[in-house]
C-alpha cells in the first residue's frame, strides 16, 4: 500500500471546520468521501491540522494510503467531478513511508484580511470589516512584541486539551494591499486553538487606543486571557502553506 501526499485548497464559508464531525457537514468528510467513490474502497485522510467553522485554507496538506493504479498526478484531476466547487485537490504525489501530514510538519503560515472602512464593502466578504480609526505603527509595534518563542496561554480558547503553550512565531508581516485593506501573515511552528483570531483582535483593540500595548507581555507572564481583545471573526482567516 502507497503513501500519497496532497495539497488542498477550500473555502470553508460553508462547512463546520475540517475535521468530521457527527451530523454536520466537514471538509474531511467531503474528501473522503471523494476518495472513496474514486478509489472504490473507504479512504481515510490526516490533514496537517484542523480549521474551524468559517476558516479557508490555500494549502492544506494531508496524506492517504491506497492501492490504487491511478497515477498520483492524475487524481487531483480525477476528483474534479467528485468534489463541491469550493474544495479542490491541487497536487497529489507519492510520500515517503515516514511522512505524516500532521507529525512531519515544522510550520506553518496563516493569513488574515482586514478592511478599515468606515462602511461595509459587500464585495470584501472575505475580509473582517473593522470600522474604527487605527493608529499603524502601534499596531506594527504590537506585532512586532509577538515575534519569537513565548507561553501563548492566554492566546488560546478554551475547549482545548493542549497543556504545552510555548510556541515560536519566527515571522509576522504586516501588508496594506490597498487602501485602509490590509493582511497580516504569520508563520510559527504551531498555533494553538484560536490563536490567530485572539492575536489580531489583541492588535487591532491596541492600534485602536482600547488597549495598552503593555497587555501583551502580561499575557505573556500570567497566561490570563483577561488581558487581551477581543476574537476577530474566522472568515478571513486561511492557512496558506505548511511547512516540512
Amino acid at each position: 500500500m502507497k503513501k500519497y501526499k496532497c495539497k488542498l485548497q477550500y473555502d470553508g464559508e460553508n462547512y463546520a471546520g475540517f475535521q468530521i464531525q457527527a451530523n454536520a457537514n466537514t471538509v474531511q468528510a467531503e474528501v473522503e468521501k471523494a476518495l472513496s467513490t474514486l478509489f472504490g474502497e473507504q479512504t481515510k485522510i490526516v490533514a496537517s491540522g484542523r480549521t474551524d467553522t468559517g476558516v479557508s485554507a490555500k494549502g492544506q496538506i494531508f496524506h492517504f494510503e491506497s492501492d490504487t493504479d491511478i497515477p498520483a498526478n492524475k487524481i487531483p484531476f480525477a476528483l474534479q467531478t467528485l468534489l463541491p466547487c469550493d474544495i479542490s485537490v491541487l497536487d497529489c504525489e507519492i510520500a515517503e513511508d515516514d511522512f505524516h501530514a500532521r507529525y512531519s510538519a515544522k510550520s506553518k503560515t496563516y493569513s488574515y484580511k482586514i478592511c478599515l472602512t468606515q462602511v461595509n464593502l459587500p464585495l470584501y466578504k472575505k475580509y473582517y470589516h473593522y470600522p474604527f480609526k487605527i493608529d499603524i505603527n502601534l499596531l506594527k509595534k504590537a506585532l512586532d512584541k509577538l515575534c519569537g518563542v513565548h507561553n501563548f496561554k492566554a492566546f488560546m480558547a478554551s475547549g482545548s486539551v493542549i497543556t504545552n503553550y510555548e510556541r515560536e512565531i519566527y515571522n509576522i508581516k504586516l501588508t496594506e494591499l490597498e487602501a485602509n485593506c490590509y493582511e497580516i501573515k504569520i508563520t510559527a511552528n504551531g498555533f494553538l486553538y484560536n490563536m490567530v483570531r485572539i492575536i489580531v483582535g489583541l492588535v487591532l483593540d491596541i492600534a485602536r487606543g482600547k488597549l495598552p500595548i503593555e497587555n501583551i507581555d502580561k499575557m505573556f507572564e500570567t497566561g490570563d486571557r483577561s488581558y487581551g481583545g477581543h476574537t476577530a471573526p474566522p472568515e478571513p482567516l486561511v492557512l496558506e502553506e505548511v511547512f516540512y
